[in-house]
């Protein structure tokens, strides 16, 4: 008879290390995710596959120098079904004609030359990507500048001053000729109006110079002065910005001693020794009088100024002084002064030789 076999009896301890996994027992079937790849077993996601670009909106049209037109327009937008629009192109054709003429390959905005000045045009704007064109957008509408001529800039006045003939009732204007551009012509004329100063009631004077003198006006009186440019354009420009000026205050006139129009240097002036002039009140009053020598004969001097005395004349005022110390042609100026030794009034000689 076989020898019976006893099974060892059955230790629960040992039976919990099986369960856990005993290191004699098989490995474990395990199931692992595999990580997507080239050799996993889900597949990658494949790349988007690219479509034509919306189409855009009408362009934005605007007139350029000359007979340009200025196009802009905003890129389309991008949905499920559209694209990015990596470049563009327009057409342009005299209006309702349809006959188009394509430029390629630009960016907004784009400077359209070439077109003919005073006529309309139609515009539109294509999108384009890798994978195609959009439509053509709606055309846009709009017309060249006219050919010319084309009205001037508006000019800018220099100065408004008061001549220095010894008037109270004059004053003279300058101003600068406006810049010629693709849209502006040259000035060929002016136009000035004045009005008391604040007043804005204007008078006008038509085709006048630069520089011109206003007349007819009274002692001590502030004016507004405004410049406009004229050419053969339908138009004129702009009325300039608004200058203020204002007349002498003093009549100044030459007295009966004048210097001869030759002198020598740092001697007393010939004839006489001495110099003569007329200061009246006109409107403000007169509180002294001054002579000056200078090289200019425009531009009021404000310093080297000799008092002159009343010389007991009425209204009359003089002093003895010699030439200038160096040779030269110089002016010499009468001035009439009023409160805080302010020049109200100016009068001016011819040129002086002095050697």
């Amino acid at each position: 008879m076989p020898t019976p076999t006893h099974s060892p009896p059955r230790n629960p301890n040992i039976d919990e290390v099986h369960a856990l996994g005993h290191p004699d027992s098989p490995l474990p079937q395990t199931r692992w995710q595999d990580e997507p790849g080239p050799h996993s077993g889900t597949p990658a996601m494949p790349p988007p596959v690219p479509r034509p670009p919306n189409q855009p909106a009408a362009p934005v049209l605007a007139q350029g120098t000359s007979s340009d037109l200025i196009v802009s327009w905003i890129a389309p937008g991008v949905d499920g079904t559209h694209s990015a629009a990596t470049s563009f192109s327009l057409r342009f054709s005299p209006m309702a004609a349809g006959a188009w003429t394509v430029v390629s390959n630009i960016r907004s905005p784009y400077d359209l030359t070439g077109l003919t000045a005073g006529a309309a045009y139609d515009v539109q704007v294509q999108a384009a990507n890798s994978a195609g064109s959009s439509d053509w957008s709606v055309s846009s509408t709009l017309a060249t500048a006219s050919a010319g001529p084309y009205p001037p800039n508006t000019p800018a006045i220099a100065g408004i001053a008061p001549p220095v003939d010894g008037t109270v009732t004059k004053l003279t204007v300058t101003w600068s000729a406006p810049t010629v551009d693709g849209s502006h012509g040259a000035a060929t004329g002016y136009n000035i109006r004045t009005s008391p100063h604040g007043a804005n009631t204007w008078t006008v004077v038509s085709t006048v110079t630069s520089p011109y003198t206003i007349t007819g006006l009274g002692g001590a009186t502030t004016i507004d002065v405004q410049v406009q440019a004229t050419n053969a354009a339908s138009g004129p420009s702009a009325w300039s910005s608004i200058g203020t000026g204002t007349t002498w205050g003093a009549t100044v006139a030459p007295g009966g001693w004048q210097p001869a129009t030759s002198q020598v240097h740092n001697t007393s002036v010939a004839p006489n020794g001495g110099v003569q002039l007329f200061a009246v009140a006109a409107p403000t009053a007169v509180t002294g009088a001054s002579f000056a020598w200078s090289t200019s004969n425009t531009t009021v001097p404000t310093s080297g100024l000799i008092a002159a005395p009343s010389d007991g004349q009425t209204n009359g005022y003089g002093q003895y002084f010699n030439a200038p110390a160096t040779a030269g042609t110089y002016y010499l100026w009468s001035l009439a002064q009023g409160a805080g030794s302010t020049t109200i009034g100016a009068w001016v000689s011819g040129s002086i030789t002095v050697s």
